[in-house]
C-alpha cells in the first residue's frame, strides 16, 4: 500500500517553496479559480504537486474557500499561531494577540491594501526572507493614523 501523506509532505518541502511574488499570486489565483497551480513549478509530478498544493492550502483555515486575494490573506493572517505550513506562507500570519487589539475595520483595510500591493509586484521578484506581516500591519496603522500604531516585538 502506497502512503501518500509522506510523499506529499516531501514534495511540498522540495517543490512548493514559495520564493517569488509570481508563485504567491499563482497560489491565490489557483484558490480563487479552484484550478491547480502545478504549471508554476514546471514539474512532471503533476498529480502529486496538486495534492501538495491542496495539503498546503488545507492547513490554512478558510484557505480552500477563499474567493479573492483579500479572502486568502484574511484566512492566512488569522490562522492559529500553532498551525504551520513550513513555507513562506507562515509569514502571512498575524500574531493572535495583535489581532485581539486591532479593530476589524482597520485589519480589513490593511488586508485589502496588502492584496493590491502583492498584485503590483513583478512575478519574478523574490519574496523577502525577513518579511513579517505583523510589522507590515504596524507600519500600515502608523501611516494611516498619524504615526500611532500597535507595537510588535
Amino acid at each position: 500500500m502506497l502512503k501518500l501523506k509522506p510523499i506529499v509532505n516531501q514534495i511540498l518541502a522540495e517543490e512548493l517553496t514559495v520564493q517569488t511574488y509570481g508563485q504567491l499570486k499563482s497560489i491565490i489565483d489557483g484558490i480563487k479559480t479552484k484550478q491547480k497551480v502545478v504549471q508554476v513549478w514546471d514539474t512532471a509530478k503533476g498529480a502529486m504537486v496538486s495534492a501538495a498544493v491542496d495539503e498546503l492550502i488545507g492547513k490554512i483555515p478558510g484557505g480552500p474557500t477563499a474567493k479573492s486575494a483579500f479572502d486568502f490573506f484574511r484566512a492566512a493572517s488569522k490562522k492559529p499561531d500553532t498551525v504551520k505550513t513550513k513555507t513562506w506562507l507562515d509569514k502571512l500570519d498575524i500574531d493572535d494577540d495583535v489581532l485581539k487589539i486591532v479593530d476589524d475595520t482597520i485589519e480589513n483595510s490593511f488586508l485589502e491594501d496588502f492584496a493590491k500591493q502583492i498584485e503590483k509586484e513583478p512575478d519574478d521578484k523574490k519574496l523577502p526572507d525577513d518579511f513579517n506581516m505583523n510589522i507590515e500591519l504596524q507600519t500600515y496603522i502608523a501611516d494611516k493614523h498619524n504615526k500611532r500604531t500597535v507595537m510588535y516585538k
